[in-house]
């Protein structure tokens, strides 16, 4: 693989702009919400994806409740938390690192207090489609989903532009807003387009479906070449909270944190129940999990400098104004001794 791509993928995947107003799937939801804003209970934003499922694995387990906290958890399941977080309606919320930091510099009173987890990004092809090598997508068809998030801004400025040396404009049909769950059909079904980047678990979906299904890159796999001695993959979502809950409840923070750190050592250590919790949170098999897993790391840890370095490419595209200083966005007083 080239040695080019050594230094940027990890800032590469990190840039994201999750602007769209949210709106929640249910009015249930929206009630549940409310409820807990009116009672003492720690209030959780995330999403059902493999990547922000540890509340729900915490949840499950009873590590909340062993540390004597009442929470609700509240699925997105149309997309980022962050809109209720910054209205107050949330205590804490998993997202990325670098919408994180954009809304902070909007004004929204935040922390990054731990990690969430890193990798999972892929670029899938079919063996028949004669497309061998990134320098190869040259006049062909890829499907990607929403402008400016992580895995379109990985594949437009790091794999077409920085590797492959295309204009992702010019030299590529790019065919935006495709769900990861359509990109299958696209790709190997109706054919439509010759090749696209997704995450897990939709990457090993895919291949476990389709005997034709070629990764043409796989994101994880180069970080872990460029950085053996790495105990981590490059970093994607972290947990933030709203400075108001850091100050006025700093006891219910820790206690929420140590569940956390719990929750994560157990998925990490009990791969075969994790596995299967996981499988019936997001609805998926338990295989699709365990496979899937292998490009995907779950860790509390905060590497500070090297995210911070991320954020650089959130500036050069434009949706962060100043990168923040690591005391301005992190607080990791809370995190448990690991």
């Amino acid at each position: 693989m080239n040695k080019r791509m050594v230094v940027p993928i990890a800032a590469l995947v990190l840039v994201a702009a999750l602007f769209a107003a949210l709106h929640l799937k249910s009015s249930a939801r929206e009630r549940k919400l409310t409820a807990s804003a009116s009672s003492d209970v720690v209030r959780i934003g995330t999403n059902r994806a493999l990547g922000t499922v540890v509340p729900f694995v915490a949840n499950k387990k009873g590590f909340f409740q062993q540390q004597g906290l009442q929470v609700s958890v509240v699925d997105f399941a149309d997309g980022s938390p962050i809109e209720a977080f910054a209205s107050g309606q949330l205590d804490i919320a998993l997202l990325g690192i670098a919408p994180s930091a954009i809304w902070q510099g909007q004004g929204v009173n935040l922390k990054v207090v731990a990690a969430a987890n890193g990798g999972g990004h892929v670029l899938l092809t079919r063996s028949d489609a004669g497309i061998n090598s990134l320098e190869q997508l040259k006049n062909k068809k890829v499907a990607t989903p929403k402008p400016g998030t992580v895995t379109d801004t990985l594949f437009r400025a790091h794999l077409v532009k920085e590797i492959a040396r295309l204009d992702p404009e010019k030299d590529i049909q790019i065919i935006p807003n495709v769900a990861p769950g359509d990109m299958p059909t696209a790709l190997f079904v109706s054919r439509e387009v010759d090749a696209a980047i997704t995450w897990e678990p939709y990457a090993s979906e895919a291949e476990m479906k389709f005997s034709n299904a070629k990764v043409l890159y796989d994101s994880s796999a180069e970080w872990r070449k460029a950085y053996p001695n790495s105990k981590t993959l490059y970093p994607v979502n972290v947990v933030i909270a709203r400075q108001a809950f850091i100050d006025s409840h700093p006891g219910e923070l820790r206690k929420f944190l140590a569940a956390y750190v719990q929750a994560i050592a157990f998925i990490n250590s009990s791969p075969d129940e994790a596995n299967k919790i996981i499988a019936d949170e997001l609805q998926l098999e338990t295989a699709v999990v365990a496979r899937a897993r292998r490009r995907i790391d779950y860790t509390s840890h905060v590497d500070p400098d090297a995210s911070l370095k991320t954020l650089e490419w959130s500036k050069q595209a434009g949706y962060l104004k100043e990168i923040p200083t690591a005391a301005k966005l992190f607080d990791l007083s809370y995190l448990p001794a690991q």
